[in-house]
């Protein structure tokens, strides 16, 4: 769709002649004349409130002040922001606002950033004509991350609306009247809210700041490094500040990256797991059956010597590789390229095994690419937006923000198909918003999906232009469909015809249509499928390939599409191509001078399976846990205990690399530098901000030295040698970079798929789900992500650890008076598998028969899962069972 001109409007400030888009607030036409007009309540994400009276401003034929912040320009205006009048009109706000004020500029850690201190020094007089006592808010404890001091509080209410409009979360309201007003919380009890700390960030003064940080510094002691945050795929952009070489504060600046100023809890509150005492800072290897402190040289020495050793005794094929999503772009390259060039092998795999690889494979069969094709300014102009299994708050917050303000300022028309029940929590619920509510299991999101698609085949609602020259396609798809009847869609999800008739026609009628999934589908039973599935919906529709248009997977950890691009897959070399593909191994042959194996590699599961048969003899395992990640069926004690040698790369001791011949220790993303890239599919700089603790070292230099080792030399002196490797192999890779252009569907892909490339497994993919049966005393447990952690990593955080500590599991209201249960209480959860115990929280959110645990503190109850591999994309589906309750003493 073009876009259409701006109407514009010319106005007059300070002299200067500008032309500025029609509806262009006053005071932001005047920053781009270089005019700061002093402020307090106003903020560009915030709508206009005008109650601090500081921007008043002088406008021709007009008799009084106006206020710069809530008044927009016209044509013709001519404007005066420094006029003597205007200048005893801020002196005089100020001395009103500073009659209650209290000076304790020293203490606060406002100090040297505050606003009030900067206008005070520009515009106050010396003395005030106020004599009245200053009011003194009695001091109250706020939340153990959030410090409010009321007295410093210039009641802009910046945070009470940015809390509200921003994060619809309504945590914070004004209590009180005229200057007796202050920001408080509901209830008696601590601030239990999103903990974003936008209202950290928004206060223009000291009456809100960061318990983590008081009183250790002022902003000219402070060192700041923007970076990229390392928790989920959202990809922010973070400004960390450090003070001798210790991490002090992490904020970001509105305007900056792709969140544009707003952060998440993980992002703000979550930056001290890099410096956790429980970080790796030498190497370990393994003597007389104990893990004991060595040096790099013994340490990789000893790698090199292992790993000869079984390389001329069994070739590469012996050698699996695991890496995780979260190491930089480089490092994922060099991984792929170190196992296959230095080792020998394909048998590779990385963390966007476990769902992300599901919506890749079925994005590149039929559009032709793996990345999006849409952008988070598309999510913001869209008309209506279908979401399955986000759970978007919690899972992705900040592209969960683009969603409420398409929802909350643009009117968008909302559909979700999500395990969510509508209820107002301390933490916002993206079902609250939906025009179109589906509140499905896990397990059904792909019959709520097929139920859409039926309403759009009955209805006539497929476009013309497919029924007329893919008639097939149409044809086979409206059969499959017309066999699934009605009452068992309704059976199954809840919802009858009607409601999916409306959503259908929701779908049809927007012009701008974005469908955005999650992990709660691709890491369920059937998650490729699903994903075919809504693709296949939006080519019904016409939409897939339209502009602002398009299907969007939301990846869970931050580089888990970088991971696939990478080729750190079995399936794929970069770009990524398919291992077989000759063009593709022709290109890599060019840049690397040697081919990669020409054997097929194996996926996670099946490289394990190998490793407790003996098949596999060693692996290097960076990052990942798997014996924590995984369930007990799986046998992964077993297969690593297998091992020959096993090499682990990690932060910390975890349960893995507790069974490894030798772990080497690695830096954070806060201690390197390289690239991310987000879910959206933008490569953004990750730069160092603070050394590495200890004798750690980042993920490539280790490589780089072990291929040394190994005679197979993979040379680089820094990560962006690496990067210009990267970008001279995959086409089009040197274009990406603050900016890039979004990636268009390829329609000679589309062409294939809906000509012949549906018919391979349209059977199956068109089958209902079972639905699983939920006997009297059971529920169906499902392992979930949370606001406050993100994989195990958050949980080494002492911020984030300060407000959700340990496990709980989350059930309905009605299932808790079912089993005679109340937050805190105990429950038993078994099935064949085995049994566990687990604390109790009531939660209004979830769905009655279901039952939510973290997958952050997993391990005892990933003992309950199955798990089944997806035929197609070798994913493991271990995110949902079935267990019986009882209340334990």
């Amino acid at each position: 769709m073009p876009n259409t001109p701006a109407e514009t409007v010319r106005v007059t400030i300070d002299g200067h002649t500008i032309s500025v888009p029609k509806g262009t607030l006053l005071i932001e036409a005047a920053r781009r004349v270089g005019a700061m007009i002093p402020h307090f309540c106003y903020h560009p994400k915030l709508k206009p409130d005008a109650n601090c009276r500081m921007c008043l401003v002088e406008v021709e034929k007009m008799p009084k002040l106006q206020t710069a912040c809530s008044t927009p320009v016209t044509e013709g205006m001519s404007v005066r922001t420094a006029t003597t009048v205007v200048n005893d009109a801020h002196k005089s706000v100020l001395e009103f606002i500073l009659a209650n004020h209290p000076l304790d500029c020293p203490v606060c850690d406002q100090g040297g950033k505050c606003d009030l201190q900067d206008f005070s020094h520009q515009y106050t007089a010396t003395t005030s004509r106020f004599a009245e006592t200053k009011r003194i808010f009695q001091k109250e404890y706020f939340s153990p991350l959030i410090e409010t001091q009321m007295n410093r509080c210039v009641q802009c209410l910046r945070c009470v609306r940015y809390c509200d409009e921003v994060m619809d979360v309504k945590a914070l309201a004004p209590v009180g009247r005229g200057t007796m007003t202050e920001i408080k919380h509901f209830g008696a009890h601590p601030l239990d809210c999103e903990f974003c700390g936008g209202c950290v960030q928004i206060c223009p003064v000291g009456a809100i700041t960061s318990r983590l940080s008081m009183y250790e510094y002022r902003p000219w002691m402070l060192k700041r490094a923007e970076t990229i945050c390392g928790y989920c795929g959202d990809g922010c952009q973070l400004t960390v500040q450090t003070k001798d070489n210790e991490l002090i504060e992490v904020n970001s600046a509105y305007g900056a990256g792709r969140n544009n100023g707003d952060l998440c809890a993980k992002g703000f509150f979550g930056f001290h797991a890099t410096s956790h005492p429980e970080r790796l800072t030498h190497p370990l290897i393994r003597k007389n059956g104990t893990l004991v402190q060595t040096t790099w040289e013994e340490a990789l020495e000893f790698i090199a010597e292992q790993a000869s050793g079984i390389k001329q005794a069994h070739g590469g094929q012996a050698f699996g590789g695991l890496i995780t999503g979260r190491c930089t772009n480089e490092e994922l390259y060099l991984f792929q390229k170190f196992m296959r060039l230095t080792l020998g092998t394909n048998h590779l795999d990385s963390s966007a095994r476990y769902g992300q690889m599901n919506s890749a494979q079925a994005m590149r069969r039929v559009q032709g690419t793996h990345r999006w094709t849409v952008t988070f300014e598309d999510l913001e102009a869209a008309d209506v937006l279908l979401l399955v299994g986000t759970n978007i708050t919690e899972t992705n917050p900040i592209t969960g923000l683009a969603i409420k303000e398409a929802v909350k300022k643009r009117q968008a028309t909302l559909i979700t198909v999500e395990s969510l029940r509508p209820a107002i929590g301390t933490i916002s619920n993206i079902a609250n918003l939906s025009q179109h509510h589906f509140c499905v299991s896990p397990t059904l999101f792909r019959t709520a999906i097929l139920g859409l698609q039926k309403a759009v085949v009955e209805q006539n609602l497929v476009t013309a232009d497919l029924t007329q020259l893919r008639s097939p396609f149409v044809t086979a798809v409206t059969a499959r469909l017309q066999t699934l009847p009605w009452q068992d869609i309704q059976a199954a999800t809840g919802s009858g015809q009607e409601a999916y008739v409306a959503a259908a026609q929701a779908l049809a009628t927007g012009k701008r249509v974005v469908v955005v999934t999650g992990q709660g589908l691709l890491r369920s039973d059937q998650g490729y499928a699903g994903a075919m599935n809504l693709l296949d919906l939006l080519l019904l529709l016409g939409k897939l390939d339209q502009p602002g248009c398009g299907l969007a997977p939301l990846t869970e950890e931050n580089n888990d599409q970088g991971a696939i691009e990478m080729g750190a897959v079995a399936e794929f070399l970069p770009g990524p191509v398919e291992t077989g593909d000759r063009a593709g191994r022709d290109r890599v042959l060019d840049i690397w001078k040697e081919a990669p194996p020409a054997t097929e590699g194996v996926a996670l599961v099946e490289m394990l399976a190998r490793a407790k048969s003996g098949q596999i003899k060693a692996m290097f395992i960076v990052g990942e846990n798997p014996l924590a990640s995984l369930p007990a069926p799986l046998e992964v004690r077993e297969s690593l205990d297998a091992l020959d040698l096993l090499v682990c790369q990690e932060l910390f001791l975890t349960d893995t690399a507790a069974l490894a011949h030798v772990v080497l220790p690695v830096c954070s993303s806060l201690e390197k530098d390289g690239t991310f890239t987000n879910t959206e599919g933008l490569v953004q700089a990750v730069r160092q901000t603070v050394e590495p603790v200890g004798e750690a070292r980042p993920d490539w230099e280790i490589f780089s030295a072990l291929s040394e080792l190994l005679g197979a030399p993979l040379d680089y002196s820094d990560s962006r040698e690496i990067l210009k490797e990267i970008r001279s192999l995959i086409p089009g890779y040197g274009s990406l970079g603050p900016a890039p252009l979004p990636v268009k569907v390829d329609r000679a892909a589309i062409d294939r798929y809906l000509s012949q490339g549906f018919e391979r497994d349209l059977a199956e993919r068109y089958q209902m789900p079972r639905t699983p049966s939920r006997p009297d005393g059971t529920v169906q447990i499902e392992l979930v992500q949370s606001l406050f952690h993100s994989g195990k990593l958050s949980t080494k955080s002492k911020g984030l650890i300060q407000i959700e500590g340990r496990s709980s599991l989350r059930i309905s209201p009605r299932d808790a008076t079912r089993f005679a249960l109340v937050d805190g209480n105990r429950v038993r959860l078994s099935n064949s598998q085995g049994e566990v115990t687990a604390e109790v929280k009531v939660a209004d959110r979830v769905p009655e028969g279901h039952a939510w645990f973290p997958d952050h503190f997993s391990q005892e109850v990933n003992n309950l899962f199955a798990c089944v591999i997806d035929t197609e994309t070798k994913v493991p589906y271990i995110r949902t069972t079935s267990v019986s309750m009882v209340k334990v003493s």
